[in-house]
């Protein structure tokens, strides 16, 4: 006797589906679905503080313009192509010859409130 591919394959189907409609009617067991839920994912930790700026055409952060790190920017300090180099008057508000972070942010908050042309 020649048995029929598709008949047993039915037939395997019809089992898988009767188990499977048995094990939904089982006593559910004592969990909850807060037993069951992932923990919910805590927040990525915020960084101590914000990265500094880079000045204003420069691309350079307060830090990596102060070359010998006293602290302030001397002329010196910059390249002749930088655009604080050619704005360092205007920058230095003090006069002193040296422009501190304060003095930076500020002309960098200026230049960035400019319209532009």
């Amino acid at each position: 006797m020649k048995t029929n591919p598709l008949c047993l394959l039915t037939l395997a189907m019809s089992i898988v589906l009767f188990a499977t409609a048995c094990n939904r009617d089982a006593a559910p067991d004592a969990t909850t679905d807060a037993d069951t839920m992932p923990a919910p994912m805590e927040p990525a930790p915020m960084p101590a503080e914000p990265a500094p700026m880079p000045a204003i055409g420069t691309g350079m952060s307060f830090a990596e313009m102060d070359k010998n790190r006293d602290g302030s920017i001397a002329i010196e300090e910059l390249s002749t192509t930088d655009m604080l180099h050619q704005g360092f008057t205007t920058a230095d508000t003090d006069g002193n010859g040296m422009l501190s972070m304060a003095e930076v942010d500020k002309h960098n908050a200026d230049m960035a409130a400019m319209p532009a042309n």
